[in-house]
């Protein structure tokens, strides 16, 4: 036979079904709150986390991870290549990456050297130096030559090598990837210590489409291509060969 409730139990339940009841409604004012007052992404940040995230596809297997022939970058070593030697200029660089930080801040390793020519290189051979700059966008380099023996390459943290040309039309920034296309980015360097780009050319190559505010920002929810280059050029600047 079933217990009859009484006041107080009733009375205890109640309370208890109105004490989840009003949880569950601040927990979804909280929500909603958070959603309506996130400060709203950066075009830069944005930029840096979009190709951050197709890089690291890409450097599963060291598809991009390149670096200079016959250049010896200088800076202070974070691990001796005297003490540390590997196969490849590609696995140097990818040992570099592997001192990055997947979420913030600077690499602890934001440049690599590495000794792959046996002959001249002798005892020498298979040294990789993992360094770091004191400015990653001015790289200290102490040789260059085909008497180098050495072979170098820049990495690029998040938040790092972002540049913005500034043009008639606003400016617009640009992700660098030094370990993609280390020679287009070190004369893309060089004309940034010139200050100016007389002679660069930039156009619009294709509409906005959907995916695009009229603000170059990214949709939300959109796609993001086509298209896939808004703007193209050339930065054959006068006097700077490339």
């Amino acid at each position: 036979m079933a217990r009859k409730q009484t006041g107080p139990e009733i009375s205890r339940y109640g309370f208890l079904v109105l004490f989840s009841m009003a949880t569950i409604s601040c927990c979804m004012v909280y929500l909603c709150f958070s959603a309506v007052f996130r400060p709203p992404i950066s075009s830069t940040e944005f930029l840096d986390s979009r190709v951050s995230d197709d890089l690291k596809r890409e450097d599963r297997n060291g598809d991009c991870c390149r670096g200079i022939e016959h250049l010896e970058l200088w800076g202070g070593a974070v691990k001796w290549g005297s003490e540390f030697k590997v196969n490849s200029s590609k696995d140097c660089c990818l040992a570099c990456k592997g001192m990055c930080s997947d979420d913030s801040g600077p690499c602890l390793c934001d440049s690599w050297v590495f000794c792959g020519d046996k002959l001249a290189c002798g005892d020498q051979f298979g040294e990789c130096w993992l360094k770091k700059q004191k400015d990653t966008l001015e790289p200290d380099q102490r040789d260059s030559g085909g008497h180098v023996m050495w072979t170098s390459g820049v990495v690029f943290g998040r938040g790092e090598g972002i540049v913005g040309f500034e043009t008639q039309y606003g400016t617009f920034h640009v992700k660098l990837l030094p370990d993609c296309a280390p020679h287009s980015i070190s004369y893309v360097l060089e004309l940034l210590a010139s200050r100016h780009c007389v002679g660069c050319h930039f156009y619009r190559a294709e509409s906005r489409g959907k995916s695009w505010d009229p603000e170059g920002n990214h949709i939300e929810q959109a796609p993001y291509g086509p298209p896939f280059a808004l703007i193209q050029g050339t930065l054959g600047a006068y006097g700077t060969v490339f």
